[in-house]
């Protein structure tokens, strides 16, 4: 869904926890967005492994599950965009993020 965003470098694509940790041990990543929902497991449990491998990366859930909205912070995301109404939101943030020296605003 990402992928085809212009202007952002280096996207790299997970479709199963499996894969997230695979590729979360080859790449450190500056920022990641992770479905709620994943084929062989739940994406709450996605952050945990790549705040492991990746501890400075910006973390985001991005789903239309509602119901992982208040559970987004208490899991350790940095936020939650609804993929059904915040989708241009989520472009935005991650277009200034990808601006910014190390892809973090502020530093």
């Amino acid at each position: 869904m990402l992928g085809g965003v212009e202007q952002l470098t280096g996207v790299c694509v997970a479709r199963s926890l499996h894969e997230t940790v695979r590729k979360c041990a080859a790449f450190a990543a500056d920022v990641a967005v992770v479905d709620g929902r994943l084929p062989d497991g739940s994406g709450l449990d996605a952050v945990k492994i790549i705040k492991f491998c990746c501890p400075t990366a910006l973390v985001f859930l991005f789903s239309n599950h509602l119901e992982y909205r208040p559970l987004a912070a208490t899991h350790g995301f940095d936020g939650f965009y609804d993929k059904s109404l915040e989708f241009e939101a989520l472009v935005a943030l991650l277009k200034r993020l990808n601006e910014q020296p190390f892809g973090r605003e502020g530093e």
